[in-house]
């Protein structure tokens, strides 16, 4: 982001969408190897951790997933620390089914526009994507979703476990109040991935860039 624009790194953005009541697993800052330890302790394995202040975390090797010792984390965090300002510890979502990308630009026109699309790593890859105009209702939500290449997945395809639907679409639509809420604020808000779990396990925000415009107080 350029000009008057700023981008808090992942763990602020991320106290922000909790404040929203947005679902986030819990996840800590870490300085220094040894307090990544302490908070993959205090979490509980497996964790995730992430070099903080960079953008394409896993172009860069900036994300190491399934650590499931302190041994694990600390060299993980020794080969971090130097990418970032920092480091972010956080809880393994687990059970995940798909994921999805759902991102927010602020069009002059048109003013807030989601697209809801296949996320992860094959997200330029595969383009699966559609837009949505906000305020959208958990009706148009549904309807995106279902309209997606990957949605099969999500209902159970050849076998695999079915995913909580309701719960991404839940998630989806809070974040889309949360924009909504701080329009003149957010000039931009990818999240990516939104894991969607199997049935009953919920849907979570693994990873979150936010771009803040001139009134940055969300």
């Amino acid at each position: 982001p350029g000009g008057d624009h700023v981008a808090p790194d992942e763990a602020e953005a991320k106290s922000r969408l909790i404040k929203a009541g947005l679902p986030v697993p819990k996840g800590e800052r870490a300085a220094n190897a040894v307090e990544a330890v302490i908070s993959s302790m205090a979490l509980g394995f497996p964790v995730a951790l992430k070099a903080l202040g960079v953008t394409h975390k896993s172009e860069v090797g900036a994300v190491r997933l399934n650590l499931r010792d302190a041994e694990t984390v600390s060299t993980a965090a020794h080969d971090l620390l130097p990418l970032g300002t920092g480091l972010y510890v956080e809880r393994m979502v687990r059970d995940g089914v798909a994921e999805l990308i759902v991102g927010f630009t602020r069009d002059p026109m048109f003013g807030a526009v989601m697209t809801l699309g296949t996320g992860g790593v094959l997200v330029e890859l595969l383009r699966d994507s559609v837009t949505l105009m906000l305020p959208a209702t958990r009706d148009d939500i549904e309807a995106a979703l279902r309209g997606l290449k990957l949605f099969p997945l999500l209902e159970g395809y050849r076998g695999r476990p079915k995913a909580d639907v309701a719960a991404a679409i839940d998630a989806i639509s809070g974040i889309a109040a949360f924009v909504q809420q701080n329009a003149g604020e957010i000039e931009e808000l990818d999240i990516n991935p939104l894991i969607v779990c199997a049935e009953g396990k919920g849907a979570w925000i693994a990873d979150a860039l936010l771009v803040l415009g001139e009134n940055k107080n969300v």
